[in-house]
């Protein structure tokens, strides 16, 4: 189960790392520095800001909230595996 969780990361962290370069890179051409430096800065939420405004950047957006999915649904089979060594549930 783990290797699935390490895999799922992994795989979460590359998406959202590719996506992210490929925004910041539209985000220079097409909106120049400001539009850059503010997604560098503040990813997704400035990403999602720069998509609606300039009506572009749609696939490397979606290519990074995939990531994020990937990453946290990686994560659940590691929180469960720990709560596990861990003695259980608080409650």
């Amino acid at each position: 189960m783990e290797i699935l969780g390490f895999l799922g990361i992994g795989l979460g962290a590359l998406l959202f790392l590719i996506g992210w370069i490929w925004l910041i890179v539209i985000g220079f051409k097409e909106g120049g520095p400001l539009w850059g430096i503010l997604i560098i800065f503040f990813s997704w939420l400035a990403g999602i800001i720069f998509c609606f405004m300039k009506k572009t950047g749609w696939i490397p957006l979606a290519l990074m909230l995939v990531g994020i999915f990937f990453y946290a649904v990686g994560a659940i089979p590691l929180i469960i595996n720990m709560m596990d060594s861990a003695g259980g549930a608080p409650f």
